[in-house]
């Protein structure tokens, strides 16, 4: 069953934040390139100034701005709770170059946040980790709350065109990968997670939830790495409070992971990130050409390697035998 256990590295795979942005076209050769050009970007997001009224309440778009920013392909990010960099929009060059080196990143993103009447202001500056400078200023303007992920999504794809135009130097030593800080002797052999993640979804949500903070993928929504491809309807991520990476991903509707001619499906799927556990239930299906492995959940054990299978039926049909043997003729 460990062939069926590679299948599923791809939920490891999702616990980073480097992923492909939402609702973009099928993938082609430019495509592709960018891609791994994003996951190779370094980037150290900053709370955001507030300008407002005491006692008003004003989202964090700081940390909305690097969850998105993770949905772009950026490869690593320190958030707003990690760089320990000042609430300010006005950073000198020598402070935006210490924080840049402490944090191994290729620029630092500052802002602030402003009331204006019923709608909120947010501005951003992307400073150049070799020379503190400012490289461009963004700006989005919120007028109603249910606008806020598509506003800052915006200000996500300018930043990423500018750190596009940021070279990192050489002799920085490469900031190392999040998924090499889950060690997954299943997805080493049969899952390489160096590729650069795709997520396309008809729609995103950002939302604050127990402290933490939740992203919600839904509509057609897809998930390529490689040669691994997921399918659901719906993709939820959590990430506790203060943390880049989510502890749980929940996969709802009709999901489908596919994976050199191996196939699992599922109505629903949960992934524990601490206990490298996931869990398929309702109509629960591992297909192997046509061999087939059914029950009311499937277990997949990523830590050592087990499935588990509740109320399992198997019906396993070998391949042909090459040399025609049991068929009329056959020796």
């Amino acid at each position: 069953m460990s062939r069926w256990i590679s299948c599923f590295g791809l939920l490891f795979a999702l616990s980073l934040p480097a992923l492909e942005s939402a609702g973009a076209d099928d993938a082609s050769g430019a495509e592709s390139e960018r891609a791994s050009e994003a996951a190779r970007i370094r980037v150290g997001v900053a709370r955001f100034q507030v300008a407002a009224p005491l006692g008003v309440e004003v989202p964090d778009y700081a940390t909305l701005l690097a969850d998105l920013l993770g949905t772009r392909g950026v490869g690593h990010i320190v958030g707003p709770g990690d760089l320990g960099a000042p609430a300010s929009a006005e950073v000198d060059a020598s402070t935006a170059r210490s924080l840049a080196e402490r944090a191994e990143v290729d620029g630092v993103v500052v802002g602030r946040t402003t009331q204006l009447g019923s709608r909120f202001s947010v501005d951003v500056r992307l400073l150049s980790a070799d020379s503190g400078e400012v490289v461009d200023t963004y700006i989005a303007e919120i007028p109603r709350s249910d606008q806020t992920t598509s506003a800052v999504a915006g200000l996500a794809d300018q930043v990423l065109a500018g750190l596009f135009t940021l070279a990192a130097p050489s002799d920085r030593p490469a900031a190392p990968a999040a998924s090499d800080a889950i060690e997954s002797p299943a997805s080493a052999r049969g899952f390489d997670r160096s590729g650069p993640i795709s997520i396309k979804s008809q729609s995103l949500e950002a939302a604050e939830v127990n402290g933490g903070r939740r992203l919600v993928f839904s509509g057609d929504v897809q998930v390529v790495q490689n040669d691994i491809t997921l399918t659901a309807n719906r993709l939820t991520a959590d990430y506790p409070k203060g943390s880049s990476e989510p502890t749980r991903l929940i996969a709802q509707g009709a999901v489908r992971v596919v994976q050199d001619g191996q196939e699992a499906r599922c109505d629903s799927g949960t992934f524990q990130r601490a206990e490298k556990l996931l869990t398929c239930c309702g109509n629960a299906e591992l297909r192997d050409g046509s061999s087939r492995v059914r029950g009311k959940c499937i277990e997949f054990n990523l830590g050592d390697q087990t499935v588990r299978v509740e109320d399992a039926s198997v019906n396993i049909i070998p391949a042909s035998n090459a040399s025609g043997a049991g068929e009329p003729g056959g020796r």
